[in-house]
């Protein structure tokens, strides 16, 4: 391929260099690499993509966008074999020097953009898992952009700058971790306690011209609430690349940048406009929690085979508490809004028979089983980590809060990215067991207990220690889910409940209730008022008829505050807001909001 932007010196021969054409009439690019021959073992050099990114965990075939897949020596030209390997990867043969390698790749896949990017007509996001990499050579390597005519470019930070276009990178790694953003898009930059932060929009929707201001300053003040908890940013300045199109499906980390999918109605409607900066700040609390900070063993990732943790309670479970907690100080969210989430979390959650059964430390280690897809029995064999692992955060707040007067989880939590992150392969739920303990007795056994065994989060007994009253009241149930506006559509069917006991199923559809077209609103109501529902659905083309009894079961119902002046004190300087409800009013619970989708149970 010869070099690429900066000349090359003696000390650079290992560098994995990459130049990218893209291509947006094809919805394409043109990949030239060069390798050297240090990666080559026994003459054969292996290339493939990854089978997974890291924050997204789940096996995926990112391979089969890339074609056209040649070899030649890099000096004489001479092509070389190259045949397929594995079901992500290639192996060139006949190696006896450098070793040009060219390729197409097509990167007009909405499923897979939030990994890999996309390429459109005026706009385009890239990261580096569109590159094949080098397994034997995992850094350091370098990117240099041919670009349409007109087009501009933004890089987030982590790089080095060699020249127009062009960039080194200490490692395969930081390379996936980098999305760069190309075309027509709109920036604003804005600085949060003297950093920049880069909002760059790939496209618009109604209100972008008259909201997106009032949008980002509101993401900035939740940024700077985790400035206040670890006392400075660790990036020297941090990118959202987003989107307002309902296809980007996106909420994906990276070191110093996110990619966010904010739909088309973020400006016109308040309560997507507080998910938009909800989900803005969760990506953003990654860059401590999750990209600096790992469980083990994703400090030395496994890009091929996949890597398995226990800790992805607190990696994300931690990360969406301090979503919804961000969010409340930065006014998003009110004080109700936000117990009457955390209760509400609790109440989805218990509903399941998976809660009695799945420790959030076996949820996370069955990540790539149950992370992305909502499948039929998931609510029984499967919980939430990310919700578990919120509620943990909760209950260890609440703890650190009532006990020491100076002690929270904001300082507990910065002195344990101080204290482990970049450490190693990562911390352990022993790590974090007997990090929490040391600083506080109870606190670590609490927080390990939670994590390590099912049905054990202590969330009622957080909320009566801050000083509520938890009331608990018998609701008529049938036992099927229903996944967002998926209704009738059965999406789960708990396995101990009436439902079950009749033979509904998971993807079974109601046709009707009580012998009247179904509708869902209908169906609670019968639910809550007839000793017996009738109900018919549709199995395939199959017709059936079941009569289900309803079957009480206990569920919070109401949540009073019933603390004095100085609970309330501490919940204000928690929440940085006033705290002023008169004792004995009741919280509402009517807000609850989950971007992985909001099961009813009826």
């Amino acid at each position: 391929m010869g070099t690429t932007g900066a000349a090359r010196t003696r000390g650079d021969f290992d560098v994995v260099r990459y130049r990218v054409r893209l291509l947006p009439a094809r919805h394409e690019i043109e990949v030239s690499m060069e390798v050297p021959f240090a990666a080559a073992t026994e003459g054969t050099i292996a290339l493939e993509t990854p089978t997974w990114v890291p924050g997204d965990y789940e096996f995926v075939p990112y391979g089969r966008d890339v074609f056209g897949v040649r070899a030649a020596d890099a000096a004489t030209g001479a092509p070389l074999r190259v045949r397929r390997s594995g079901w992500q990867g290639y192996a060139i043969s006949g190696v006896t020097g450098d070793v040009t390698v060219t390729y197409t790749g097509y990167c007009s896949s909405w499923d897979f953009s939030e990994a890999c990017g996309i390429v459109g007509e005026s706009t385009a996001v890239l990261t580096g898992a569109r590159y094949l990499r080098v397994p034997s050579h995992p850094g350091p390597c370098a990117v240099a952009y041919e670009l349409p005519a007109g087009w501009a470019v933004h890089h987030p930070s982590g790089a080095e700058e060699l020249g127009e276009h062009e960039w080194l990178y200490p490692s395969y790694e930081i390379l996936l971790d980098t999305p760069v953003s190309f075309g027509d898009f709109r920036m604003i930059v804005r600085d949060v306690r003297g950093t920049p932060f880069h909002f760059v929009f790939l496209d618009s929707t109604i209100g972008s011209d008259g909201e997106v201001e009032e949008f980002t300053e509101r993401v900035d003040a939740a940024a700077a609430t985790f400035h206040d908890v670890f006392g400075s940013f660790p990036f020297e300045d941090y990118t959202f690349v987003c989107s307002v199109n309902p296809n980007a499906q996106w909420g994906l980390e990276h070191l110093t940048s996110t990619m966010v999918g904010l739909g088309p109605d973020v400006f016109t409607n308040p309560d997507q406009n507080a998910t938009g900066v909800r989900v803005c700040a969760h990506e953003l609390f990654h860059a401590w929690n999750v990209r600096r900070l790992r469980p083990a063993p994703l400090g030395d990732l496994d890009l091929a085979g996949g890597s398995f943790t226990e800790g992805l309670w607190l990696a994300e479970g931690f990360t969406r508490y301090y979503e919804f907690l961000s969010c409340t100080r930065a006014n998003v969210y009110t004080p109700a809004q936000f117990f009457s989430a955390v209760v509400n979390y609790y109440r989805h959650l218990e509903a399941l028979p998976a809660y009695e059964r799945v420790s959030p430390v076996d949820a996370s280690l069955a990540s790539f089983l149950n992370h992305s897809d909502k499948y039929p029995g998931r609510v029984n064999d499967a919980i939430d980590y990310y919700d578990a692992g919120m509620l943990i955060a909760f209950a260890t707040d609440v703890l650190l809060r009532t006990e020491t007067p100076l002690e929270s989880l904001d300082t507990a939590f910065a002195a344990f990215y101080e204290e482990f992150a970049g450490r190693g392969t990562g911390y352990t739920p022993e790590t974090v067991r007997d990090f929490f303990e040391q600083l506080h007795p109870g606190s670590g056994k609490l927080a390990y207990v939670a994590a390590t065994t099912p049905g054990a989060l202590p969330v009622v007994d957080a909320l009566v220690r801050l000083g509520f009253e938890v009331h608990h009241a018998p609701v008529p149930a049938l036992g099927v889910v229903f996944l967002n506006d998926g209704a009738p559509t059965i999406y789960g069917v708990l396995d101990d409940s009436p439902a079950a006991a009749e033979g509904l199923a998971s993807e079974d559809v109601i046709a009707a209730v009580d012998g009247r077209p179904f509708e869902l609103p209908a169906l609670e109501w019968a639910v809550a008022h007839s000793p017996t529902v009738e109900i018919e659905v549709w199995r395939g083309n199959e017709r059936l008829h079941r009569a289900v009894a309803p079957e009480a079961r206990e569920r919070i119902a109401r949540l009073v505050w019933k603390g004095d002046g100085a609970q309330a004190a501490l919940v204000s300087r928690w929440l940085g807001r006033p705290f002023d409800l008169p004792p004995g009013s009741d919280v509402p619970l009517d807000f609850y909001e989950n971007f992985h989708g909001v099961e009813t149970v009826v």
